[in-house]
């Protein structure tokens, strides 16, 4: 599946798709259950609930009475539709991170799992990554709170300082910068936690620390390969849905660009057909990408525990003697040289200074005919009665060679 050493980038992609190739109605089914269904009820409830909320917006500037109340739903509804849904999506696939890491692990060690074998594999260690899952919420609303408050505490003080438009717009790009680098940093250092869970069997806490530690002097390279990964693979999804995206958009601006005409429902149930077949399209893409990033994230994983923990030896071990039992089981970091071995300037000699037997070559006059090593001196000779080589009988005239060249 790997190589036992020190992963690159190379290897990780390729580990990944190889994992994916070779269970793939298990892991499919695995995604179309914790992604797939929850990103279909997203789609589904985004859309109807865009047209609520632009319904209950159109029915709070016709005055009617009640504007404030109808725009203190609608702007909860729009935040439970662009914040809420996408979250709990990321909550599902968080989750199957674990079952992907599960068969990852299987496969290195050269085993296959099914359906039920990565439920039973997951026995004791699917509740701590649902506890991580609570983690992650809890953090969230900790995090939004806590944003609300500057936000408002800010913009008061600006308002009390009677501040310009520019003010407003440039504090609310920096919190929103900074905002971002803090999710990105705190992502990242913590992106571990649940393949830990699932390979080593540590409790949330535990798992969440031994995350920090792996990726403690390798934040950077983590941060570009998983960014790299989600380029990837966003691209794929957004060409999944594009075409019918855009059909559908062309069909209402052209047909019904105002809404003025008798067809306008049909037209809009049009629409509505395009947009779900479009994001059917792009959940099934997104099912396979969600199962190649945990896998990534899961190699990545194995090979930070390579690098400090010498996993590959342990790795090893087990196919060949069968001892640890476990390999990926929890372990204490190793001090280890650094992989290649580097040498320092200066001790690099020639390949003849650093074999030995390399100098034992004796020099050659030229004409000299070559001589043989120690102990070659009795093959070279021939034996008695045996004819010398070819070229030292040339052939007299109307004598011919061999076809297979020997004398």
């Amino acid at each position: 599946m790997i190589p036992l050493r020190p992963l690159g980038l190379g290897d990780v992609l390729s580990g990944a798709f190889t994992v994916f190739r070779r269970n793939a109605r298990v892991l499919l089914l695995w995604s179309v259950l914790l992604s797939g269904v929850l990103g279909l009820l997203s789609t589904l409830v985004s859309t109807f609930g865009q047209q609520a909320l632009q319904s209950r917006m159109m029915t709070a500037f016709d005055g009617n009475g009640g504007g404030d109340t109808i725009v203190a739903g609608s702007v909860t509804l729009w935040i439970l539709l662009t914040i809420g849904l996408p979250f709990l999506a990321y909550l599902g696939r968080g989750f199957l991170v674990a079952p992907v890491a599960a068969d990852t692990g299987q496969r290195v060690l050269g085993r296959r799992a099914t359906f039920r074998g990565l439920w039973a594999l997951l026995a004791g260690r699917r509740w701590p990554v649902v506890g991580w899952m609570f983690v992650q919420i809890g953090a969230g609303l900790v995090v939004g709170i806590v944003v609300v408050v500057v936000f408002v505490a800010f913009f008061a003080a600006l308002g009390a300082g009677d501040a310009s438009a520019g003010w407003f717009v440039l504090a609310v790009f920096l919190m929103v910068l900074g905002l971002g680098v803090v999710l990105t940093w705190l992502g990242i250092r913590f992106a571990f936690t649940v393949p830990t869970i699932a390979l080593e069997g540590r409790p949330v806490f535990a798992a969440a620390a031994q995350s920090w530690r792996l990726t403690r002097g390798a934040f950077w390279r983590t941060f570009g390969i998983l960014l790299l990964v989600q380029v990837m693979f966003g691209v794929a999804a957004s060409i999944a849905s594009a075409p019918l995206t855009i059909g559908a958009v062309l069909v209402g601006g052209v047909f019904d660009p105002l809404g003025q005409t008798d067809a306008s429902s049909g037209i809009g149930g049009g629409a509505l057909v395009l947009i779900v077949i479009g994001s059917l399209l792009a959940i099934a893409v997104q099912c396979i990408t969600d199962v190649l990033s945990a896998a990534v994230v899961t190699f990545l994983t194995i090979d930070r525990r390579i690098r400090t923990e010498a996993l590959d030896q342990r790795i090893a071990s087990h196919l060949d003697t069968g001892q640890p039992a476990d390999p990926f089981a929890p372990s204490a970091p190793v001090a280890r040289p650094p992989w290649p071995q580097q040498q320092w300037a200066g001790q690099q000699q020639p390949w003849a200074q650093q074999q030995p037997w390399a100098q034992q070559q004796p020099q050659q006059w030229p004409g000299q005919p070559p001589q043989a090593w120690p102990g070659q001196q009795q093959a070279q000779q021939p034996w008695p009665g045996q004819q010398q080589p070819w070229p030292h009988h040339p052939p007299q005239q109307g004598q011919h060679r061999p076809p297979d060249g020997t004398a």
